[in-house]
């Protein structure tokens, strides 16, 4: 399918057969699936809290000693013992449920002077508007306008012809239902999120819907739709509400939901200049420009889109935080093992790593809550249950209930970080921000993380903290001959554990904490913290132990996150341990065709490339993002793997945010306490500009490029502070004052005065 991609805007003159061609909308709540069919135009409906199964009573482990009786086999290498009791440490999967499609709209087209055809579609994602032009065998044309606002939490569609025409309106539910009612002004429909592969079917969020449709022509209705008859201009408002805080038992939402499943009072025109200026607002705080060629545009488009999709899928008032495929559903992700949910390996980390650099912080509080409402309240269970350990602690997954008990089903458990990983996402809203207030609020949920792993840790005889038995996701090992995957000291995890204990500290010393046992223990315990180590072949290796793997090119890279999202391995302070990291990465693509690509583990080796200020590397990793791993319509799948099958490609959206966080570090980096312009800027791209981008310590940065040399460079911080510039191989001092920009020459020497970092 051919489809043409403009800086922010996306086109084809084909229908789209399938979700990977259709064109994304979003207000945070609805999401829509535009495809532009012909003669019967089809948009898939998705709901925020649109989730099967329910909220489950936390079970304890099968033996409550599980956990130690692994700890003691695992010191004494009987991994074949730890495997065995692991069996009894297992959470309760129960109704875990899935996020489902919600149903489909259809609008048939029909003229008695020839059949209709789809001349041009388009989605424009600097303001969220999809538009579809058609054109009649009578040889006028049919436009359609269609966008998801988020001021005013409906779904607007405007149909208008140059002359009159025929259309059937209609309702289908994605679950079989038949709870749809026509009427004379528009269609009421009930939906069950009820599914047999991740629930028992009787348990689910229940959704109430309704459209409103307006013509100026006739309108008639029957059992099977409703008919606008000889008009040249049709109106279609869609809403739609759940009972899922109900059923999660978390407060009512307030008075806002009042006004939901209500005509909206605004006529279309506003709604659409309201919507326009609300994306726009959001959209134009960061620009950027790589040249005018059809490459560089792509690429342009492909950054703002993960923007666009993060937007579209997680704001201010979402219920739930973005899951695997943010707001939308290809209805294959729900339809095999996995599930459509929170994943904690990885997915959900990498949904939201976009949000400080690229200006886009008003996606966190769906987040925040859930993680406050929903995950810590059943991570403390957890943490009890299965550990016998005060504090909290999250696993491997998580659904929209806040399930953090071990997954169910050896040997994907124990692995107690993945909650741990995704807090760490706050402590980083806080660097960029340096909001008191904020850091305040948040400090208790890493204290009673720090509780837990203060307690989890334990020392060995040789003096050093190590942890687990635990996994390191989702990788084996090979022992004696035979595969596991549960051991102590797995890299990870006392990467993880080191992360939160530095976090901790840090904390503690910013809110004046001093006394505090807790504090005082960690930060003995981390001094001991097992080290990185690297193996005999010069990577860094995995486990505490000298394990061969079986599968060396296993698309989990989860030893590798000291190198990103973390700074614990970088090129200022550890340029030894950057060298292993560069052979892990040579050493997972020998041969590239063994590698097992997806879209999120390819995105981590750009990433990693980007950290170690490997241009030309992280270029190869975005080429292979952008022309491997990538639907007609922009999104980004996890195709079918020897690890992780499915029946057809699963659209992830963390696909598509970790090529715009991988884009953005390449060209600026804050997390060595200084900024650094061009870190990682491939001579592909010898030319551009970007403007917006912000940097750590709430410092807005923008600047231009040429010939992979950094021009003028722009900075505003929030308050006054002075910083340190890297660019062009030099180092720059700037003093800024607050709200104030200054513009430094990074080509000359004048252009500020020079410092050492």
């Amino acid at each position: 399918m051919m489809i043409t991609m403009e800086k922010e805007r996306i086109s084809s003159k084909t229908c789209a057969e399938r979700f990977g061609e259709a064109f994304p909308l979003g207000n945070g709540r609805i999401g829509a699936m535009v495809y532009g069919t012909a003669p019967e135009e089809k948009i898939v409906f998705t709901e925020n809290t649109f989730f099967s199964g329910k909220k489950e009573d936390a079970a304890g482990p099968e033996d409550a000693a599980a956990f130690r009786k692994m700890r003691e086999a695992a010191a004494v290498d009987n991994y074949e013992k730890v495997h065995l009791e692991a069996r009894k440490f297992i959470g309760k999967r129960g109704n875990y449920g899935t996020a489902l499609p919600v149903g489909t709209l259809y609008l048939h087209y029909g003229n008695e002077n020839g059949a209709v055809r789809l001349a041009e579609r388009s989605l424009d994602i600097g303001q969220g508007i999809a538009s579809c032009r058609y054109e009649s065998g009578g040889g006028f044309q049919i436009e359609e306008t269609i966008f998801l606002s988020h001021p005013d939490h409906v779904f607007a569609m405007r149909i208008r012809g140059e002359r009159p025409f025929d259309a059937d309106i209609r309702w289908q539910g994605e679950q079989g239902s038949k709870e749809t009612v026509y009427t004379e002004s528009g269609i009421d429909f009930t939906e069950h999120a009820k599914e047999t592969m991740h629930c028992d079917t009787q348990c689910g969020v229940t959704l109430s819907g309704k459209a409103w449709v307006s013509a100026d022509g006739e309108t008639h209705c029957g059992p099977g739709g409703l008919k606008a008859v000889r008009a040249s201009e049709l109106y279609v408002y869609l809403d739609m509400k759940t009972d899922f805080r109900e059923k999660a038992g978390l407060e009512p939402e307030g008075t806002r939901r009042n006004i939901f499943l209500q005509k909206p009072a605004k006529r279309f025109g506003e709604l659409m200049e309201d919507h326009a200026a609300d994306m726009k607002a959001h959209m134009n705080r960061v620009s950027l420009e790589l040249g005018e060629t059809p490459e560089a545009e792509r690429l342009v488009f492909l950054y703002q889109y993960g923007r666009y999709l993060l937007l579209s899928s997680s704001r201010e008032d979402s219920v739930l935080p973005a899951h695997l495929q943010g707001i939308w559903n290809d209805n294959v992700a729900c339809r095999i093992g996995w599930t459509c949910d929170m994943h904690l390996d990885i997915n959900t980390q990498m949904n939201y790593w976009i949000l400080n650099a690229c200006r886009l912080r008003e996606c966190a509080p769906a987040l925040e809550r859930w993680i406050e409402e929903l995950l810590i309240p059943e991570g403390r269970k957890t943490a009890e249950a299965f550990y016998g350990l005060k504090g909290w602690a999250g696993e491997i997954v998580s659904n929209a209930f806040g399930y953090a008990q071990p997954y169910w089903a050896a040997p994907l458990a124990p692995c107690p970080t993945g909650g741990l990983w995704l807090i760490t996402q706050l402590w980083e809203n806080y660097l960029y921000t340096e909001e008191e207030d904020y850091l305040r609020a948040i400090a208790p949920v890493f204290r009673e993380a720090a509780l837990f792993f203060d307690g989890y840790v334990f020392e060995t005889e040789s003096g050093y903290y190590s942890c687990g038995p635990s996994i390191s996701p989702e990788n084996s090992f090979l022992w004696e001959g035979k595969t596991y995957q549960i051991s102590s000291g797995c890299t990870y995890e006392i990467l993880m554990i080191r992360e939160l204990f530095d976090i901790y500290e840090q904390m503690a010393e910013r809110l004046g904490m001093r006394d505090d046992a807790l504090l005082c223990s960690i930060a003995e315990k981390k001094k001991k913290l097992l080290p990185y180590r690297v193996s005999e072949d010069g990577t860094i290796a995995e486990y505490a132990a000298d394990f061969a793997v079986p599968d060396k090119q296993h698309r989990h890279t989860s030893h590798l996150l000291g190198v990103f999202p973390f700074a614990q391995i970088n090129p200022v302070d550890t340029p030894d341990l950057c060298a292993a990291a560069g052979e892990s990465i040579r050493q997972k693509l020998a041969p590239e065709s063994g590698w097992e690509d997806t879209g999120w583990a390819r995105c981590l080796l750009f990433l990693y490339e980007c950290r170690l200020w490997n241009g030309k590397e992280a270029y190869r990793h975005l080429q292979a993002l952008t022309h491997k791993l990538l639907e007609p319509n922009g999104l980004v799948y996890h195709p079918p793997t020897r690890g992780a099958g499915a029946f057809d490609h699963v659209y992830e959206l963390d696909g598509n945010t970790g090529l715009t966080m991988g884009m953005t570090e390449m060209m600026m980096q804050s997390h060595l306490h200084f900024v650094h312009l061009l870190p990682a800027m491939p001579a592909e791209l010898r030319e551009g500009a970007v403007k917006g981008l912000l940097a750590r310590g709430n410092i807005e940065v923008s600047f231009a490029w040429k010939d992979a040399a950094v021009l003028r460079a722009e900075f505003c911080a929030g308050k006054d502070k002075e910083i340190f510039v890297l660019a062009n191989g030099e180092t720059f001092r700037v003093s800024l004052k607050a709200g104030q920009k200054k513009s430094i020459d990074c080509t000359k020497r004048s252009g500020a005065e020079r410092g050492r970092i």
